[in-house]
């Protein structure tokens, strides 16, 4: 009896100590659990500290960026107050004579025979300016991609450019008034140096972002670089730079009409005339005239582009 009463309490301490160990392992309960705990808060504060952070380095450039642009339009003297108490001045010249129908009607007839003359004579200069840009422009494009030519050529080439795209059409335009006298041929020249800068910018650009399988299939074959420039680059690119042509085509043609300003040649010229002489339905009649010119181009050029890109959908 003695042995039976001591193994049956052998057998209930085991159970016990089998029952305890079972509650120690079960999920969701020990220290585990609340280990974790402990590590999900600590993460979740963390992470609202660095999301207050930042919203404080976020208001806090905001707020300095306001304060210099409210300081710099006041160094500038730009006061809303006087504005609003001279605003009646720019609604007597809008409504009285800029606006008027039939006053700007007479004067479109009357200035005809010279804003017609004016305005072909800008979209001439836009139009030979860009022209004479272009070629120069490929190539230059081309010299400053760094995928096609070495550090050595691409980067003095890339600095020449963000050198010709620093300096206005303005004020190349009264650099070749010196050499080319008064005319159209100074803005024509005005107008090809800014467009060798710009797109010469863009081509490059637009060169180091093609796929270079075709580039290494063309070269593994034996092609040296203009093989593979001609064969493997340029197809790559040819619609963009088309694209990229008929777009700065429309901003030379804004360009080109105020190039008269300096006698540059252009409807610019008979602009600031009329601004000389305070003859405001003037000066809005060759505003209309540059409007019609500026949406003429740009409707034409947006025409070419959508066919453009239909023909090149249809291809593939």
């Amino acid at each position: 009896m003695g042995m039976d009463e001591s193994s049956s309490e052998r057998r209930a301490d085991a159970a016990v100590d089998s029952i305890d160990q079972m509650s120690d392992s079960t999920p969701g309960s020990g220290p585990n659990t609340a280990e974790e705990s402990v590590t999900v808060d600590r993460e979740f504060n963390r992470i609202q500290r660095r999301w207050r952070r930042r919203l404080f380095v976020r208001a806090a450039v905001f707020l300095t960026l306001l304060a210099v642009v409210l300081a710099t339009a006041r160094w500038m003297g730009f006061d809303l107050a006087y504005l609003y108490a001279h605003r009646d001045n720019l609604r007597d010249v809008l409504v009285e004579e800029m606006l008027a129908p039939a006053q700007l009607w007479a004067q479109l007839q009357g200035d005809a025979p010279t804003l017609i003359p004016a305005t072909l004579e800008t979209l001439a200069i836009a139009g030979v300016g860009t022209a004479i840009g272009l070629p120069f422009a490929v190539c230059f494009g081309l010299l400053a991609a760094s995928n096609v030519t070495p550090r050595v050529v691409h980067a003095p080439v890339r600095l020449f450019l963000g050198g010709v795209r620093a300096v206005p059409s303005m004020v190349y335009a009264l650099l070749f008034v010196i050499l080319a006298g008064l005319g159209p041929v100074a803005g024509t020249l005005a107008i090809a140096m800014g467009t060798i800068g710009d797109l010469g910018r863009l081509f490059a650009d637009e060169m180091e972002e093609i796929d270079a399988t075709p580039v290494e299939a063309v070269a593994s074959s034996g092609g040296g670089l203009v093989a593979t420039t001609s064969a493997a680059r340029v197809p790559q690119v040819a619609t963009a730079y088309v694209a990229w042509v008929l777009f700065y085509l429309e901003i030379n043609a804004r360009k080109s009409s105020v190039l008269g300003i300096v006698g540059a040649g252009g409807i610019g010229y008979p602009l600031i005339m009329a601004f000389n002489a305070r003859n405001y339905t003037r000066v809005m009649a060759a505003i209309v005239a540059i409007l019609v010119l500026v949406v003429s181009v740009e409707f034409v050029a947006n025409r070419i582009r959508d066919r453009l890109g239909a023909d090149r959908r249809s291809t593939q």
